[in-house]
């Protein structure tokens, strides 16, 4: 039950936590540029079909990532936890 608490508040707080976090962070904003610099040159110089392939991957790659830092969330709330009792 204390684990489906710690999954609503990550729910409800996911879309903010990391944005908070590397908003004002300059060399995030730094390689976000970059990577959005890479992305474009690559869509001029490959096919169609291979870009929508990379997007596929790229989506697949987020939600990876999605589910990985929901993982450390919940592990870092659960040692959180325990510390508290």
């Amino acid at each position: 039950m204390e684990n489906q608490k710690l999954e609503a508040c990550y729910s409800e707080h996911s879309s903010t936590i990391f944005s908070e976090m590397l908003g004002e962070d300059e060399n995030y904003q730094r390689l976000k540029k970059a990577k959005i610099a890479a992305e474009e040159a690559l869509q001029n110089v490959i096919s169609k079909e291979a870009w929508k392939q990379y997007l596929a991957l790229d989506e697949i790659c987020n939600e990876l990532e999605c589910a990985r830092y929901k993982t450390m969330y919940l592990a870092g709330a659960a040692d959180c936890k325990k510390l508290e009792e």
